[in-house]
């Protein structure tokens, strides 16, 4: 488990925060850039480069490149973050799910996302027991940073902190490929078989998550996708399992466990 502090939307702070809350979900500006996974970056100078390109004007490229790559390729399932508002601790985020980039859900413009659910952890205390600093290497004018972190943080979140979990549909790279991956697999979790509509009935048809065997973010450059053999339908609960291990987790691994635990 790792710690963060991010400072939320820079001139809507408050209405940032609140939206935040409201659809479990944390966000960073820079939009402009686009789909980090389709950038693949190797790291936050790809990025600053990328972005330096795209606005030569822009005068925080340097600063945008490591946020950016901490909420893309830092940042894992199950950390905390510190979100701050106008100089003040506000809250704590428990990060449930991969990075997305939404344009169609940005949160007051802000597309570069992580699905998170808000916790009751005192984020004045996580602070004072991460030392109150950023980590080595970090910088805490950047947007999203990481937090030193001690013991002392990790008892907090584990003896004080209440949990809350959340699940998020993630937006598709190409929704003609998630199209074809349903229509060869069908709607039921290929994992535990969960189908929504025979559970939940109209408000469940065609829900599902569609999760990509090996991530975008491990592949080098442009490359074909084969819905049948690189796509594969999955349940929430089941997507998050597969990410516990980074890469993800063969779904095959991911299924003998499941049936062994459900026999």
């Amino acid at each position: 488990m790792q710690i963060w502090r991010l400072v939320a939307h820079h001139e809507e702070t408050e209405k940032a925060l609140q939206k935040m809350k409201e659809v479990g979900r944390i966000a960073i500006g820079w939009s402009g850039i686009g789909d980090l996974s389709d950038l693949e970056p190797e790291n936050a100078g790809d990025i600053s480069s990328r972005l330096k390109s795209i606005q030569p004007d822009i005068s925080n490229a340097m600063m945008a490149g490591p946020s950016l790559w901490n909420l893309f390729a830092e940042v894992e399932v199950g950390d905390q973050i510190i979100v701050t508002a106008k100089g003040r601790r506000e809250c704590v985020f428990e990060v449930t799910g991969p990075y997305i980039f939404d344009q169609a859900n940005s949160i007051i413009g802000y597309s570069h996302q992580r699905p998170a659910a808000l916790t009751d952890i005192s984020p004045e205390q996580l602070w004072q027991a991460s030392d109150s600093d950023v980590a080595e290497g970090q910088n805490v004018r950047w947007t999203l940073a990481k937090c030193k972190g001690t013991r002392r943080s990790s008892d907090i979140v584990h003896f004080e902190g209440k949990r809350f979990s959340v699940t998020s549909t993630a937006i598709e790279r190409d929704s003609s490929a998630r199209k074809r991956c349903l229509n060869h697999f069908g709607h039921s979790c290929q994992v535990c078989s969960m189908n929504f509509e025979k559970v939940y009935g109209e408000i469940g048809k065609d829900y599902i998550h569609v999760h990509h065997r090996v991530d975008l973010a491990h592949r080098d450059g442009e490359h074909a996708i084969d819905p049948k053999k690189d796509l594969v339908p999955l349940c929430p609960n089941c997507h998050a399992m597969v990410h516990t291990e980074k890469p993800a987790m063969a779904v095959e691994k991911l299924k003998l466990i499941y049936e062994a635990k459900n026999a």
